[in-house]
């Protein structure tokens, strides 16, 4: 086998590998502590603009927007 050969299958094999990566499901799983963390963060975030619109003030005890009468939704 020349080096030429064995370096294409390397670089195949490489290749294939970065796809098979690219397909797993990263960010999406409900048990992870991260994906936890990105999706309430993406919440905060829609929460915030909400918020924004509406003019109710950030609450520091439970992380989103509401008004001061309104209980506090966890």
């Amino acid at each position: 086998m020349t080096p030429e050969t064995f370096i294409s299958i390397l670089a195949l094999t490489l290749l294939a590998t970065g796809w098979m990566l690219w397909l797993l499901p990263v960010g999406t799983c409900a048990q992870c502590p991260h994906c936890r963390i990105e999706k309430l963060a993406r919440e905060r975030e829609g929460d915030g603009q909400v918020g924004a619109v509406h003019g109710g003030p950030f609450c520091p005890v439970c992380g989103r927007h509401h008004r001061r009468e309104e209980d506090h939704r966890f």
